[in-house]
């Protein structure tokens, strides 16, 4: 069993350390070939419109596309969580449009407003994880289906979505592997073997 990391922009090798650290196998998603070998893909964190230009120029809609639809699961960090939603509140730019739901980008500010929060999933079991929110977005508002995953100081900041997580902080940076670990067990992608 392998995970893909999408590696053309942006904190790809943080999420692969924090695999490496559960003993996951991964690969590096640069190609729509490399989406065959998969059972689980991560987006992470970037810059949107960089990495919406590298998918188009490396044909990738289409592939992550079918990648989505076969139900195998996706978790976007950030950028990632940008890319997955259906609209992009604003901002004018190409989305996925995997999770019905509306994202602000850069909703807290430029850089210099990033924070240190912990936050609790509880549908995933989870409680004060680590996140990091750098430029983050916010989600404000749900679709029909859409399930609150996690919420900081009022906002919600995670969201599932049929076989779609998506947040907007990073949970990949700092030595805390629980979070990814919680995704890959919901998905029935970690075994307590492992």
């Amino acid at each position: 069993m392998e995970i893909g990391v999408l590696a053309l922009q942006g904190g790809f090798q943080a999420h692969q350390a924090v695999l490496d650290k559960l003993g996951v196998a991964h690969r590096s998603v640069k190609l729509a070939d490399d989406l065959n070998h998969i059972q689980g893909l991560i987006i992470p964190g970037g810059e949107s419109t960089t990495m919406l230009k590298l998918m188009e120029d490396f044909d990738l809609f289409e592939p992550l596309n079918a990648f989505a639809g076969s139900g195998r699961p996706v978790l976007g960090t950030c950028a990632g969580a940008i890319l997955m939603c259906e609209k992009v509140s604003n901002r004018n730019q190409r989305s996925l449009g995997w999770i019905p739901s509306t994202v602000d980008r850069n909703a807290y500010g430029s850089q210099q407003y990033s924070f240190q929060a912990t936050v609790d999933c509880p549908l995933w079991d989870l409680k004060e994880a680590p996140a990091l929110f750098i430029r983050a977005p916010r989600f404000t508002g749900l679709g029909e289906g859409v399930q609150e995953l996690s919420r900081t100081d009022g906002d919600i900041t995670g969201v599932v979505y049929k076989n779609f997580a998506a947040v907007t902080y990073h949970p990949e940076l700092g030595d805390d592997t629980r979070f990814h670990k919680a995704w890959l067990e919901k998905n029935g992608l970690w075994s307590s073997g492992q």
